[in-house]
């Protein structure tokens, strides 16, 4: 094979190799590392550097998600402390490799990289339901593949914190070819069970964050269904919605005392600084404390542990500090002031509001920042690798690839 030809096929391996990074976001970010340096050395040893940078200079949302890595980037200049500091940039390095993903992924291959996601959620939802099977119904089959980290939960690779947000987004994507991409009935089945598993992973997972994120993204789906039809799209949302919430509490013991435990977290959060959602509570205050202090450009990335412990021993000394809000919000503005909150707004707003090209992904487009804005409320995700990944990612596919001119 001569070079020329072998130049000729990087676009087609790195295409294949960006559907492996799909497959990686809800296992683990270890391979999704490999993966984009395979590609990236491969897209160098492509060449043809001015038609890609005129092409990915052309699009607006790899701009966005360069400067709102820069923001961060910048915020070192005034964090004292520099090694945290990059600690945290480094959750954030996706966004950095943004221009890669656009030039890479291919308009023709949108369903290869959703199917590759697809499948990678069926399977960790196959190995999650053995688990729950193991833990609640048949405790003598052996021990299956679980993460490390709670005792209640079922996911098998990564926390529920990571898990239920790529599950939300696999709902709505086998949805969406449920209702609309679907041919012959086999597939409709195939989809329609996706869809069902997804929602009952949800439901035994224990991640509330998520599963918001999935009802908002159910709501969404039956407005795009029944676009021309607002007050039956609302009917069917509500009780979508409704079903999963009530079936969920009445069925499952643990999605009852979650629930539970929420009500009752929020009604004495002053007195239970060891429980989660007061401690959320708590976090949100000091975070808002933080930002009513620095507002401009915040305390840097690297300092707010520090400035973020100083406010908690003034004001809520019961409760232990923590080392991010919880809220992705909060997060930036607190690390980056205003202006990263502006930089923050664009890279969810853009896109939810942008002006599609009129294709089979616009609908699809909608989703993913809607998802985002609302889990975002409750964790830090756009900070987190697996679903930071998955924005990024997700964004340079679901909107026209950044593609260069051949002539």
């Amino acid at each position: 094979m001569s070079l020329a030809t072998f130049r000729a096929r990087i676009p087609a391996i790195n295409s294949w190799l960006l559907a492996g990074v799909c497959a990686s976001i809800p296992l683990t970010v270890a391979p999704a590392y490999w993966l984009t340096a395979v590609m990236l050395l491969l897209w160098l040893a492509e060449g043809r550097f001015v038609a890609k940078f005129r092409a990915l200079a052309d699009e607006p949302l790899v701009w966005i998600c360069l400067a709102y890595y820069a923001v961060f980037v910048a915020s070192l200049l005034w964090s004292d402390d520099l090694g945290w500091g990059r600690r945290m940039l480094g959750r954030q390095n996706f966004f950095l490799l943004a221009p890669l993903y656009f030039s890479v992924a291919r308009r023709e291959h949108v369903g290869r990289y959703i199917s590759a996601f697809l499948a990678s959620v069926a399977f960790c939802e196959a190995l999650a339901l053995y688990n729950w099977a193991q833990m609640h119904v048949w405790p003598g089959l052996p021990d299956g593949i679980r993460v490390d980290k709670g005792a209640d939960d079922t996911a098998p690779f990564v926390d529920r914190i990571l898990y239920t947000p790529a599950l939300a987004l696999a709902g709505y994507l086998a949805g969406h070819r449920l209702l609309f991409d679907s041919a012959g009935t086999k597939m409709r089945l195939v989809y329609a069970g996706l869809l069902a598993t997804t929602a009952f992973n949800l439901v035994i997972s224990g991640g509330r964050a998520g599963l918001v994120g999935f009802l908002a993204l159910l709501t969404l789906l039956a407005f795009q269904r029944f676009a021309r039809r607002p007050v039956l799209a609302a009917a069917v949302a509500a009780l979508l919605v409704g079903g999963i919430v009530i079936g969920g509490y009445a069925g499952n013991d643990y999605f009852r005392m979650r629930a539970d435990r929420i009500v009752s977290e929020m009604e004495h959060y002053e007195e239970l600084p060891k429980a989660s959602v007061s401690q959320r509570l708590v976090y949100w205050q000091n975070a808002l404390r933080v930002f009513r202090d620095a507002p401009l450009a915040g305390v840097g990335i690297g300092d707010y542990p520090e400035v973020y412990r100083a406010v908690n021993e003034r004001y809520t000394p019961a409760w232990a500090p923590a080392w991010n809000p919880h809220n992705h919000y909060l997060y930036v503005l607190t690390s980056t002031g205003l202006l990263g909150g502006v930089l923050l707004l664009a890279l969810l707003g853009v896109p939810l509001l942008r002006r599609d090209h009129g294709d089979a992904r616009h609908r699809m487009r909608r989703a993913l920042p809607l998802l985002f804005m609302v889990i975002c409320l409750f964790e830090s995700y756009l900070m987190r690798s697996n679903t930071s990944l998955m924005y990024v990612v997700f964004l340079a596919l679901l909107w026209s690839p950044a593609r260069e001119s051949r002539a």
